[in-house]
This record gives C-alpha cells, structure tokens and sequence, in this order.
C-alpha cells in the first residue's frame, strides 16, 4: 500500500491566491480594450426610421461596420453592404470610455442614408461590447434615420 503524500495545507491559500490572481488579470487584459473608445471596432449596423417620438419604426438596411478611432479623434470606417464609407470625429463623453461621435456617410448605394450623424459609442467592461448609436442631423424628405449596433474589439 502506498501513501500519496499531500501537499502542505499552509500552501492552498497561496495557490487559490495566485490562481485567482492570474484570473482576473487575463480578464482585467481582455476587458481592457473596452476601458477607451480608440481603436478598430467591428460588428453590425442596423439603420432604421424614427417616429416624431424617437422610436424606431422602418428598418431599412443593415451592414457589417468596421470603424476606426484614430488617437487624435479621427473616425474612419467601412458599411460594405450598404456602399458607406464613414468619416468623422470623436471625443470623449464623460469618459475616455465613451466617446461623442460627429459621422459623415457618403457614397452610400441607398442615398437616403448619405449625410451627418451624430451619436454616442457607449462602452462595457462588463459585457465587453460597445453601444452605437447616432441619429441623422440633416432635414430629411422622411422620417429622421438612425443608426444602431453593437461593436466589439
């Protein structure tokens, strides 16, 4: 019969400790990129028609998105389902989490969507994601347009 010799009970407070250390700072590393808006971000874009109340009530398109935020506040970007090319500035909202956005599509295949946005990028350390979402500045024919998302790293 052999005995497995067990490790010293003095030494599974340290180990939970460092185990749990090391945790949560490769998920403090991960959550990171949401703690500041610069950055390249992707996801998905919806556009969609408002009410006179802001509610949401034609959707007319969506499109993957890749934005860029440059460190001096540059906006750049991409809808390539819809033809959009996004140009624009941010600034920080509050935070240097959440920023301010002023956005220029132009070149859209649908030129009911060309024009100045103006929004809000809302990020999440939590849910690791960012919020978007921007309304249509300019007078529209229609009902105002806005554009919705969620992006991540």
């Amino acid at each position: 019969m052999s005995r497995r010799r067990a490790g010293n009970p003095r030494d599974m407070p340290r180990t939970l400790l460092a185990l749990a250390t090391a945790g949560c700072l490769a998920a403090g590393v991960h959550a990171q990129g949401y703690a500041d808006y610069h950055g390249a971000w992707q996801g998905t874009l919806l556009f969609s028609s408002l009410d006179k109340g802001g509610f949401q009530v034609t959707r007319h398109a969506s499109s993957p998105a890749r934005l860029q935020i440059a460190a001096d506040g540059g906006v750049s970007g991409q809808l390539p389902a819809v033809r959009c090319t996004i140009a624009g500035t941010a600034a920080d909202f509050r935070t240097t989490a959440h920023a301010e956005l002023r956005l220029d599509l132009s070149a859209c295949q649908d030129p009911r969507l060309n024009g100045r946005y103006q929004g809000r990028l809302l990020t999440s350390l939590a849910l690791e994601h960012a919020s978007l979402r921007a309304k249509a500045t300019g007078a529209f024919d229609r009902e105002p347009v806005e554009i919705s998302g969620i992006l991540r790293r």
